[in-house]
């Protein structure tokens, strides 16, 4: 079983990436989220690998980080979640974000993952929030990335929870990044720019 693979980036796609080890190339599909991640081709490239054997197939699964790759594991034994929908989720909203969503059973931005309907969005919250609390080199990291993050999360949060659409949202947090008001001073302008 392959768990890492080191070496040269030979060539990147959104959807996959060849890398060399010891004059042989491995592809490793990987998620967005991974590809954004990765170095320009030529360059030396570590990633943490997840091996799929099934009958008459061999596969590598590539990962940016450790963390990456519990989540993917964790969301491939929900029933119903395979490894493309799992490396769908991953790539459709930052690590953080994917957390947060499940740990505060957020359906409608879990929506928002190709992919993903409503019955599944639920299943994953309803499977996965209790298990997130506690896993090692997760635990923390929705809630851990500083006060900047935590603002913007709770501010974005709290407008989609009015019935705001996140596309309408985003720019008028990011307005207010600058300033950083107090959250409810923050609510009360963002409900003000939104109206008009």
């Amino acid at each position: 079983m392959i768990g890492r693979l080191r070496g040269c980036l030979i060539q990147k796609s959104p959807g996959h990436a060849l890398i060399e080890c010891g004059g042989v190339g491995y592809v490793c599909a990987i998620s967005l989220g991974t590809y954004g991640a990765l170095p320009e081709e030529g360059r030396e490239v570590i990633l943490q690998v997840e091996t799929l054997l099934r009958e008459n197939d061999l596969s590598l699964l590539g990962f940016a980080t450790q963390e990456e790759r519990q989540l993917y594991r964790l969301l491939v034994k929900v029933d119903g979640v395979g490894p493309k929908l799992a490396l769908a989720a991953l790539g459709s909203l930052p690590l953080a974000d994917l957390l947060q969503a499940i740990r505060g059973r957020d359906v409608k931005t879990l929506c928002r993952v190709p992919g993903v309907g409503k019955k599944t969005a639920e299943k994953l919250c309803f499977e996965l929030s209790e298990k997130l609390g506690g896993l090692g080199g997760l635990e923390g990291l929705a809630g851990t990335a500083g006060p900047r993050d935590a603002w913007e999360s709770d501010l974005r949060s709290a407008l989609t929870n009015l019935g705001f659409r996140e596309d309408a949202v985003l720019p008028v947090v990011a307005a207010l990044k600058a300033d950083r008001p107090p959250l409810a001073e923050a609510i009360r302008r963002s409900l003000k720019a939104l109206q008009r």
